[in-house]
């Protein structure tokens, strides 16, 4: 897995709105944990550990884990105490975590960044083999399927002000051949000047009808396919999200 936000990773809590964010996915993991009696968790992709601090939060042991030294940075220091722990790693790392986990989350559109079909291959059986038997792996995507008609699309501008500075985030995603360009322009006025940073970063585009049977293949039971992390069900024209239950 890539490192696409090494530069950017002071401003990427900034551009996240993770209060609101947790707020509303906090109740579908708490529910799913409870569910299933989740002891441990694998947050792979991890970033600044927001997520990983939500689920220790709700009582499991977590490992959150990242192949960005500035992410974990980040995410080191905004954490007290020993739960959740973070290792450094990518897809390729996680067969060297230590035990079995009941719940593996790749969150983000993260696994978007592995950069082929035998890389995504990959990085299912890497995650199979260290998910306990009867575990849940949780991925979530954006939704590539309704992307993929529109080849381009330009997200919604987001604004913020931290630290007597103004932000503007500009976001875009654009498919080509298979393959999928995320653009992200930061606009920094400081002082009354304006700087401006650019980030690219290409993926996988990573739709439905590739990500079921790779996870079939991979040895995963069961698939639910939501739309959001309201719970309904998928649906490939007009759902914000593709998020996947898949079964050990």
């Amino acid at each position: 897995m890539t490192d696409p936000y090494a530069s950017v990773a002071e401003n990427y809590d900034i551009m996240i709105d993770w209060p609101a964010r947790l707020a509303r996915e906090r109740p579908f993991f708490a529910a799913l944990f409870a569910e299933t009696g989740v002891k441990r968790v694998l947050d792979v992709g991890c970033g600044t550990g927001h997520h990983s601090r939500m689920f220790a939060e709700l009582g499991p042991q977590v490992v959150g884990m990242d192949p960005s030294e500035p992410m974990l940075a980040r995410a080191k220091a905004l954490t007290e105490g020993n739960n959740p722990r973070f290792v450094p790693g990518g897809f390729a790392e996680i067969p060297r975590v230590d035990g079995r986990f009941d719940f593996i989350a790749v969150l983000g559109n993260t696994l978007a960044h592995v950069e082929t079909a035998p890389g995504l291959a990959e990085a299912l059986v890497n995650m199979r083999s260290v998910l306990a038997p009867g575990g849940t792996l949780c991925i979530q995507l954006i939704n590539y399927d309704s992307l993929q008609a529109e080849a381009s699309r330009w997200l919604p501008v987001i604004n913020r002000r931290a630290d007597d500075r103004e932000y503007l985030f500009l976001r875009e995603h654009r498919i080509l051949d298979g393959r999928a360009e995320f653009t992200i322009i930061t606009l920094i006025r400081s002082e009354g000047a304006w700087i401006r940073q650019v980030e690219r970063d290409q993926h996988l585009a990573l739709t439905s009808g590739i990500l079921a049977p790779a996870l079939q293949n991979a040895g995963f039971g069961q698939l639910t396919l939501l739309g959001s992390y309201a719970g309904e069900p998928f649906a490939s024209i007009n759902s914000p999200s593709l998020i996947v239950l898949a079964e050990g």
